[in-house]
Order: structure tokens, then sequence, then C-alpha cells
């Protein structure tokens, strides 16, 4: 289960998801909320970009970090 530790507001925010690969930082989040199927699609985009993949959105240079 994924977790939202911080979020800096609901509309064009930085949130922080702790989920099994550790905390992954996003910014500029256009909505973010505590919901799981919003919480799983950005946390595992996100992964996927740290891990080399592209995204649209997420692969903006500085956008997402592992903290």
């Amino acid at each position: 289960m994924l977790e939202l530790i911080y979020s800096s507001g609901e509309y064009n925010s930085t949130a922080h998801i702790r989920g099994p690969k550790g905390v992954i930082c996003i910014h500029d989040l256009t909505w973010i909320t505590d919901r799981q199927d919003l919480l799983n699609i950005y946390y595992w985009e996100s992964w996927a970009v740290l891990q080399g993949a592209y995204h649209c959105c997420f692969s903006i240079p500085g956008k997402v970090k592992l903290l």
C-alpha cells in the first residue's frame, strides 16, 4: 500500500509518496489526493522515469527524485 506522506496542497503541488522502492518526491503535480488509485499511477510512473523510461509529464528534469 502506498502512502502520501507529504503534500504542499491539492493542486499544483509537491508530493512525497512512500512505496516499496522508497520515498519518491514529485514536483508540480496538477492534482494530488490520498486516493490509492492515483498514488499508484503517480508512484509507479515516476519509478519508471527514475529507471530511465520516458514519460510525457514526469521526464522533465528535476520533476521526480528518489528521497
